[in-house]
C-alpha cells in the first residue's frame, strides 16, 4: 500500500527505502501510545 502511494511499481523500490523509516516509525508509535495511555489515565474510575 505504501509503495503505491508513493508511486513506486514495484516492491522492491518500496523496500529500498523502508528501513530509513523505522526509527521514525518507532518515535511516532511511542508518542501514540503515550497518548492513549494518558487518555486512560484520565477517565473517571
Amino acid at each position: 500500500m505504501i509503495g503505491k502511494l508513493l508511486g513506486h511499481s514495484k516492491i522492491q523500490t518500496t523496500a529500498r527505502y523502508a528501513h530509513l523509516a523505522r526509527e521514525g516509525v518507532h518515535e511516532a508509535a511511542g508518542r501514540v501510545a503515550a497518548s492513549i495511555a494518558a487518555d486512560f489515565d484520565s477517565e473517571p474510575d
